[in-house]
């Protein structure tokens, strides 16, 4: 093989390269907390260790460390908003629940951004499908015992993740 017949090939291992260890920096740089804090992730992994739940049951945890958001009514609204342009990781809105143990709850999940992705509880036996620009209506029961517990999009597992506090 002449090196005229090499050079596209090592520009696409070149460029192969660069994109995956971009991608890599952006997903370590979404987990890394300040220096001297213990990172969200951690902080979730050992909480839900301490109520003996397995946080990271799905292939790792990055619980957020956004206020916990009460439902009002029974009914809790929640979106996926779009994915910027420049950004790789994709988020709940709210990122965090609170809510009593046993508590029936109405999850109104929007999904605004253009894939179809997927809310997951399985503390709560629930598995549903949020389809691009549609409001998907969820019930659930909150879990019987107090806790930290995580939710997702199964699609985007240790991108998408969210918590949930049984009180």
């Amino acid at each position: 093989m002449s090196s005229k017949q090499r050079l596209p090939w090592l520009v696409v291992v070149v460029l192969v390269g660069a994109l995956i260890s971009t991608v890599g920096w952006a997903l370590s740089a979404r987990r890394q907390a300040p220096t001297g804090q213990a990172s969200p992730a951690a902080a979730v992994q050992a909480a839900a260790a301490h109520a003996g739940h397995d946080a990271a049951a799905h292939g790792g945890s990055s619980a957020q460390d956004t206020p916990a958001i009460a439902p009002r009514d029974g009914v809790l609204a929640m979106t996926v908003p779009p994915l910027p342009k420049t950004s790789v990781n994709f988020i709940w809105k709210p990122e965090h629940l609170v809510l009593t143990a046993g508590q029936k709850v109405t999850l109104k999940v929007a999904n605004a951004d253009y894939m179809q992705h997927n809310f997951t509880f399985k503390a709560a036996k629930v598995a549903k499908n949020l389809p691009v620009d549609a409001t998907t209506t969820i019930k659930l029961t909150a879990p019987a015992k107090p806790g930290l517990y995580t939710f997702y999009c199964k699609y985007h597992l240790q991108m998408m993740e969210g918590a949930v506090t049984v009180r």
